[in-house]
């Protein structure tokens, strides 16, 4: 199973590994593995940071912007093969978390990398809703 959450919420014992999904991890953790390929890049990043500096993040910015980019970066050769590597380890039963710091997932990148593992028929949990419409998404562009 694959937990999508907060790093705030974390329970280090409950996992097999914890992947931190940001580009930037400021106190380095030996329980956490840093995985940038399913971060969103510095471009990306700088545009949610003067969105939000404007008062224009919502979710018109976030769909409009943010998940058709942060899609197109999954489709590079490292993030492929990162969502691979969870599939498989998905279906090896093993317990992964994956967390950033976003309070809110609806707003976050953690709710595409939901979708796409949800999408492929991962068992995901620590999220809202069904988020695979961005896996449909990934699929047609």
């Amino acid at each position: 199973m694959i937990d999508i959450l907060a790093i705030k919420n974390v329970k280090y014992e409950d996992y097999d590994e914890i992947w931190a999904i940001v580009r930037s991890l400021k106190h380095p953790n030996p329980h956490i593995e840093q995985i940038q390929d399913l971060s969103p890049s510095w471009d990306l990043f700088s545009k949610f940071q003067n969105l939000k500096k404007a008062g224009d993040w919502n979710q018109k910015t976030f769909q409009e912007i943010y998940v058709p980019q942060f899609l197109n970066e999954m489709k590079s050769k490292n993030a492929r093969k990162r969502l691979n590597e969870l599939y498989l380890k998905d279906r090896a039963k093993k317990r992964i978390a994956l967390i950033c710091f976003c309070p809110d997932e609806s707003l976050c990148h953690r709710s595409i990398i939901a979708g796409l593992l949800q999408g492929c028929g991962c068992e995901v949990a620590g999220v809202k809703q069904d988020y695979a419409a961005y896996f449909k998404a990934y699929k047609k562009g």
